[in-house]
């Protein structure tokens, strides 16, 4: 994207001037207009805002997804920018951000990862901004049922998919074991899917735990080694959201106790294949958020530049039940050696779901010049 050139020191004392949340001068691909950010306008430009629910590496991806769209689609030529906001992980916290949006009349995109499907001050805040002609969509993670009617669209994973995937996974890894399941929250819709999802086919029976952290990693921790403590019997330790899959095996490493347990996680932040190459992760079902970032925006121009060709390729059925949800897929990544896995075993969700082994699933990451996914 051809934005304006600002000065490392400008943009510094406009970032410390406004006190917005989100700049940083010393990161190249981070101002405003880059596609990094979505805090500021100091180009002038009208934006395209996705609002992530907390800070986390996992978004590092769907920055870079945002970024090569905005340079794809030549969006500074056009007048427009996009990139990311990043929420505190409160649902306070999106709900004041939706509300700022709502005094700013440069925004006429917001995308975003609600942190909560059900809380009505979310969905409200996005119903306001929807009335005044701003696009409204979710990425990542989807509103509940009855408060989608305010939002366009949905770009992300099949999250009841993903976790029957997991599930799947763990029953070849460490069949008919009881498991607790590790995630931030149990509002956010994802959460809700992903944990139902593996329940289903793993088995509700042998589930002993559901720990939340409220996003806090310390706290993920202390949940691992709780419920190690508590169920001596416990065989399956399952990782729902990013940062989880680093904090069980930070746990299983001090303890020395990675060979009682099968490791399966959602995500796969940097620690996590390092962690995997070591030996200490069974699987990791992975996301595209480089791609949820890329569509989302290249969704919102389409409309504010009224492509309905390029809207129709995104959303085929649009109008349809369903139709307004894109499905940006799941890679299974195995260890390079000695995994049980193939991908004769997951088949049966069709070609969504690709499997690859690590060293695989690295050549990918190298593709698009990504550390996380």
């Amino acid at each position: 994207m051809k934005a304006k050139i600002l000065t490392l020191g400008w943009l510094a004392l406009s970032c410390a001037m406004l006190g917005l949340s989100g700049c940083d001068s010393s990161k190249p691909g981070k101002s405003s207009g880059s596609g990094g950010s979505a805090s500021g306008n100091t180009a002038g430009l009208k934006r395209i805002v996705l609002l992530n629910n907390t800070d986390s590496p996992f978004w590092d991806a769907a920055r870079a997804g945002i970024k090569k769209a905005a340079e794809d689609l030549k969006l500074a030529d056009s007048g427009y920018t996009a990139g990311m906001d990043s929420n505190d992980g409160t649902e306070n916290g999106q709900i004041e951000k939706l509300r700022q949006y709502g005094t700013q009349d440069d925004i006429v995109a917001v995308i975003i990862s609600p942190l909560s499907s059900t809380n009505p001050a979310i969905a409200e805040e996005l119903g306001n901004l929807r009335k005044k002609g701003v696009i409204i969509g979710c990425f990542d993670s989807d509103l509940s049922e009855k408060n989608r009617s305010v939002r366009e669209f949905y770009v992300g994973t099949n999250n009841v998919t993903g976790g029957k995937v997991l599930g799947s996974a763990a029953k070849v890894i460490k069949p008919d074991s009881p498991y607790s399941q590790f995630v931030g929250t149990d509002s956010q819709q994802n959460a809700i899917e992903r944990m139902d999802g593996f329940s289903s086919v793993y088995g509700e029976g042998t589930q002993k735990d559901r720990k939340l952290d409220d996003g806090d990693r310390n706290r993920a921790r202390d949940n691992v080694r709780d419920v190690i403590a508590k169920f001596p019997d416990l065989g399956v330790l399952v990782g729902i959201w990013s940062y989880n899959a680093p904090a069980i095996v930070d746990v299983i490493t001090e303890q020395k106790a990675r060979d009682k347990f099968a490791v399966v996680t959602f995500d796969a932040e940097a620690l996590a294949i390092k962690q995997m190459a070591e030996g200490n992760i069974d699987v990791m079902v992975v996301q595209n958020p480089f791609g949820m970032g890329y569509d989302s925006v290249k969704y919102a121009f389409a409309k504010i530049k009224g492509d309905e060709a390029t809207v129709k390729e995104l959303f085929p059925k649009m109008g349809e039940p369903g139709g307004d949800i894109r499905d940006t897929g799941l890679k299974v990544v195995a260890p390079d050696k000695g995994s049980p896995l193939t991908k004769e075993a997951f088949s049966e969700y069709g070609p969504s779901v690709e499997f690859l082994n690590l060293s695989q699933f690295q050549e990918w990451l190298k593709k698009y010049n990504l550390t996380s996914s």
